[in-house]
């Protein structure tokens, strides 16, 4: 399955990443802030689905896809913050987004990073949602933990993976994943878990939660 939104998504992140090398610090830094949101608010949701366990697995882009994201930093921040221990459970290549061809989690890599993540509370993909088959969703164990994915354009300094919004949609109600953060403010106004910070009304400004059964 390919990710249809890269071949309009390529040249805008391409535009902003030249910008920020040629930013000042400061401005780097502001730039970076809804991207350091997503970390927060994905540790603060990691933490609540993983409950007493207290430990989150995380699956990231290998080091080909660039280095550790500004989302990845706030997350393991946002992560200690709540009390809760990190192990990594899969780096995964993502495939090349500049070539034709599949970008994104495969379903190999998700299994396997599942298969690692047993004991731990939840699992937070900064590698987009899985790229299931249909016929490969019953290869998931019922008791998995839940698993939250970040689908975004971008990770702050680097290319996020985007997931297209049926297939998120249909992994939700499959249960194979929990929940997904996402481009586009949401329709309400609420910031995520009722908080009113800059933070979380920045969060709401450019991103929103897609929520399935837990």
């Amino acid at each position: 399955m390919k990710n249809r939104n890269w071949p309009r998504l390529i040249p805008a992140l391409a535009a902003t990443l030249l910008g920020l090398a040629s930013c000042t610090p400061n401005e780097t830094q502001t730039l970076l802030e809804p991207s350091r949101a997503i970390g927060i608010v994905a540790a603060e949701e990691a933490a609540r689905l993983a409950g007493a366990r207290k430990q989150v697995a995380l699956i990231l882009p290998d080091a080909s896809w660039g280095p550790a994201s500004s989302v990845e930093e706030a997350l393991r921040a946002g992560l200690k913050k709540q009390g809760c221990s990190i192990v990594v459970a899969k780096s995964a290549d993502l495939g090349d987004p500049m070539r034709r061809g599949q970008v994104g989690l495969k379903s190999a890599d998700f299994f396997e990073a599942l298969d690692k993540a047993v004991g731990a509370g939840a699992v937070v993909s900064l590698a987009g949602a899985p790229l299931l088959r249909q016929d490969e969703a019953t290869r998931l164990r019922p008791d998995h933990p839940p698993v939250l994915v970040v689908a975004t354009a971008s990770l702050g300094n680097l290319i996020g993976v985007t997931g297209d919004p049926s297939r998120l949609t249909g992994l939700l109600e499959a249960r194979i994943i929990q929940l997904a953060i996402v481009d586009g403010a949401a329709e309400s106004a609420t910031p995520p878990s009722g908080k009113a910070d800059a933070t979380h009304q920045l969060f709401s400004q450019h991103y929103h939660i897609l929520r399935g059964a837990e």
